[in-house]
């Protein structure tokens, strides 16, 4: 009984394997297919589990035409006319990212996709943010908003303790649900004051030159890989799913 139950399992699950595969394989012509993978950031140098050798894998399978990244423009110009010239991207915020300086910008002479900044990042705009949430901190008229912002990172510290650094578990569902609790609480309570530095307006304009991007090479059958930091993904892919000339890879196949 046990050995048909498993005989069972095993045929379900190459039955979904062979599903997904064939999924992108009969994309219509003028449809991309879009991965989006969350980055972890310096967390990568510190794991075993997402590793920067795991990242690389993951894109290799992925195979990409396209990768959208977490760079502004103007640092990206620098960062990539950098590393033509040095082999190195000598640039601070991208410093701040090994998944593009030691993964994303090698692989791009190896593999030979296109790199598209798309973050609507600024030094102004984070140093504002910073000083706003420093004074909302110190308020004792915010004392109560604060402790309650306090209680949403501890109970998503909670959620993903021992597995922050599982990429399976990071593309999932569940990661995204905890993600949304705690980044949504902190909209609630500090977006209006926050500006453009606020979570709902930040990830709009991160969005707007997401989605130009998409549009520069719709029809065109690409593979595109959207690289951004991991707790930006939900929100990635609930905007992605308003288009219809895009088909949304799982990403956690690829770990």
């Amino acid at each position: 009984m046990l050995a048909r139950l498993f005989i069972i399992l095993c045929s379900l699950v190459f039955a979904l394997t062979s599903c997904q595969g064939a999924a992108e394989k009969t994309v219509p012509a003028d449809t991309n297919i879009v991965a989006v993978v969350g980055a972890i950031h310096g967390q990568h140098k510190r794991s075993e589990r997402y590793s920067l050798d795991v990242l690389k894998k993951a894109i290799h399978g992925f195979d990409p035409d396209v990768v959208l990244v977490e760079l502004p423009q103007d640092r990206f110009k620098t960062a990539s006319k950098n590393f033509d010239a040095f082999g190195e991207v000598r640039e601070n915020r991208a410093d701040d990212f090994p998944e593009l300086v030691d993964v994303v910008f090698p692989l791009r002479k190896e593999m030979g996709f296109t790199i598209v900044p798309v973050a609507a990042w600024s030094r102004q705009l984070a140093d504002d943010r910073r000083a706003k949430l420093q004074q909302l901190e110190n308020d004792p008229k915010r004392a109560k908003d604060w402790s309650e912002y306090q209680a949403a990172i501890a109970v998503y510290n909670r959620s993903v303790s021992g597995k922050s650094d599982d990429p399976k578990y990071i593309h999932g569902g569940a990661y995204d649900e905890a993600v949304k609790a705690r980044q949504e609480t902190y909209q609630q309570l500090f977006g209006e004051e926050l500006g453009a530095g606020g979570w709902a307006k930040s990830n709009n304009a991160h969005l707007t030159l997401i989605n130009q991007a998409l549009d520069d090479v719709s029809g065109q059958q690409k593979r595109i890989l959207i690289l951004f930091g991991a707790w930006h993904k939900y929100k990635i892919r609930e905007d992605l799913e308003a288009r219809s000339d895009i088909v949304i890879s799982d990403a956690a196949a690829l770990f």
